[in-house]
């Protein structure tokens, strides 16, 4: 059963731009055969980088989640999932083809959707927008972890960050480094980008963060521009669940 959540951030009469998040659990058992070949409506390039995942459970969790954005988008485009596939628009900094993703083929009448996804642990963030906007999920890392990236961090980040004990240490930490993923996937630029160049503790100029709820052990954000008024929708199930493995 579905549990859909709508909030919204716009003044009273403004014009509000809509926004499906879908946050999801990877069902329970196998998702991909146990010699972990690729599905058939994964594209070459994904193809290519299931076979560079070393673990079984992490190719599981990549076949999933790249499932889960061909449901929404295709729920979106009124189309079959395994017809949606994708390009890479290029790099706002270097021009290069590794920029946000976009709809391969958008001809279906109006605009395409924008969209973003990421993965972590056994659950997947999705966003479809009508504005730019970029999402990130990350499960709760280690305190030892978190030590490990502090110095990478921008000067008020770690100051921010400094003196909590290490319950609100994972938990903080997981949330900023939600939002500087978020930010990374909405501008294209990636993690570089924003690492230790940007002051993540506040809202950036000219972007609006957001954090969303998240299940238990994970922290949830996405990133739009400063114009857009929003009007969130959320979600914890697909449109078209992931197809079962054939039996032998």
């Amino acid at each position: 059963m579905t549990h859909d959540l709508k909030w919204s951030d716009a003044p009273p009469g403004e014009i509000r731009d809509q926004v499906a998040v879908w946050i999801v659990r990877a069902p329970a058992g196998q998702r991909l055969p146990p010699d972990g070949s690729p599905p058939d409506w994964l594209d070459e390039k994904e193809r290519s980088r299931l076979a560079a995942i070393p673990q079984h459970s992490g190719k599981e969790a990549y076949a999933f989640a790249h499932w889960a954005l061909r449901s929404v988008l295709g729920s979106s485009l009124s189309c079959p999932p395994r017809s949606v596939g994708f390009l890479r628009q290029p790099c706002p900094g270097c021009g290069g083809a590794h920029g946000r993703p976009a709809i391969r083929d958008p001809d279906r009448g109006g605009e395409p959707p924008e969209f973003s996804m990421s993965h972590s642990g056994d659950h997947v963030a999705i966003a479809v927008a009508e504005a730019t906007i970029g999402i990130d999920i990350e499960s709760h890392p280690t305190p030892e972890s978190v030590a490990g990236y502090l110095p990478f961090l921008h000067p008020r980040e770690q100051q921010w960050l400094g003196g909590r004990p290490d319950d609100e240490l994972v938990r903080d930490f997981a949330r900023l480094w939600t939002r500087k993923e978020a930010m990374a996937k909405a501008t294209g630029q990636g993690m570089a980008a924003v690492m230790n160049r940007l002051d993540l503790t506040g809202q950036p100029l000219g972007w609006r963060v957001r954090q969303l709820i998240a299940p238990p052990g994970y922290e949830a954000s996405f990133a739009v521009p400063a114009s857009v008024h929003l009007e969130v929708t959320m979600h914890d199930e697909l449109p078209y669940p992931m197809p079962e493995l054939e039996q032998v």
